[in-house]
């Protein structure tokens, strides 16, 4: 009986060897792993001839995704975080909605928080910003202190600025998204074009987002200071503690330019409960656009800061440097503002003029 050994070698296979990974992929289509991970969780951001060129090459190399390692292996928590001055701001929902909006896109959360348009919360947020647990950082800050532009230099993550009513240095290592006109400078322009020849000022004290009580001061040739009144902050409150103070002088003013919508809304309410006519008496205009604007009577004129549009922008633009963990080379994108005038500082009719 003739016994035929037959030998058989067995290959043993290194799966870690023949695994392709997310960098094949990349090289295969000739684009950033970014990309890549765009393409295959469906996300924004990409054509649709190099999503498909990628989904190309993840069937050719047969890549399996495994989305919770990439982001291990890239340190992403898939969250951002929305620091902004002061929530209880009408304008404050429609940055909020607008960013949500665009990292829901992205499939990212957002982590929001309020700095109560302090400076020292705004350091203390910037020196801590790793507890965050985001990938990214949005903020509109209200002041920029020498530290705060330090801070955000050595900050070890990306970040989009949202910049109303500041001059920044253009050494700032952040993304900043502004408008191209100072808001102030329309206000001015509008009341000194209706007429209005005593305008005053209310808002915050002037360091906070102070290039809008500058636009106050440069459309002067002389400043009168008793028509400057500085509360506290951009409030209601603020505002109608600026009535009271402007119904008090000798000689009232017969125009005001608020800081910001919150004021106006305090403004008008205040001058209407002391007897004071608006617009005939007193003109106000404001700054934001704001849905209480349209609410009121009368309706109140204000400047259009484009807020949905400059938050989509100022996240788009963050998105993006977290996912192709880009540096350097920082985006500076301007939006011009929009006056919308309203009830609140009609032109004075004849008739009135007579009157008076």
């Amino acid at each position: 009986m003739i016994v035929e050994t037959i030998s058989i070698s067995w290959e043993v296979l290194d799966l870690d060897k023949i695994k392709v990974t997310i960098e094949d992929v990349a090289a295969r289509a000739g684009v950033g792993i970014a990309t890549v991970s765009r393409a295959i969780n469906n996300m924004g951001g990409i054509s649709a001839k190099t999503k498909a060129k990628v989904l190309e090459a993840v069937e050719e190399l047969g890549f399996i995704p495994n989305s919770n390692a990439q982001n291990l292996k890239l340190r992403q928590t898939k969250q951002i975080a929305l620091a902004v001055p002061d929530v209880r701001n009408a304008f404050i929902p429609e940055i909020a909605y607008s960013v949500e909006q665009v990292a829901k896109h992205y499939g990212y959360r957002v982590i929001q928080i309020n700095t109560l348009g302090n400076v020292r919360s705004e350091l203390e947020l910037l020196r801590d910003v790793k507890k965050l647990h985001a990938d990214g950082l949005i903020i509109l800050p209200l002041a920029y202190p020498e530290t705060l532009k330090d801070l955000i230099n050595k900050a070890r993550l990306p970040i989009s600025i949202i910049n109303y009513g500041k001059k920044l240095k253009t050494e700032i290592k952040a993304d900043i998204v502004s408008l191209s006109t100072q808001e102030g400078q329309l206000v001015m322009e509008h009341l000194q074009r209706i007429g209005r020849t005593r305008i005053g000022y209310a808002g915050a004290p002037k360091e906070i987002i102070e290039e809008r009580y500058f636009a106050y001061e440069d459309a002067l040739d002389h400043v009168d200071r008793s028509l400057v009144y500085f509360g506290d902050d951009f409030s209601i409150q603020t505002g109608a503690r600026a009535a009271d103070y402007f119904v008090g002088l000798t000689h009232m003013p017969d125009a005001i330019y608020a800081g910001n919508d919150m004021v106006a809304v305090g403004l008008l309410n205040r001058l209407k409960e002391l007897g004071i006519r608006v617009p005939e008496d007193i003109a106000i205009v404001g700054i934001d656009n704001n849905l209480l604007c349209t609410i009121t009577t009368p309706q109140i004129s204000s400047v259009s800061i484009m807020g949905a549009e400059v938050a989509k922008v100022a996240t788009e633009l963050l998105l993006q440097r977290i996912q192709e963990q880009k540096t350097g080379f920082y985006e500076r994108v301007q939006f011009e503002p929009r006056l919308i005038v309203r009830e609140s500082s009609l032109a004075r009719t004849r008739s009135t003029q007579q009157i008076e």
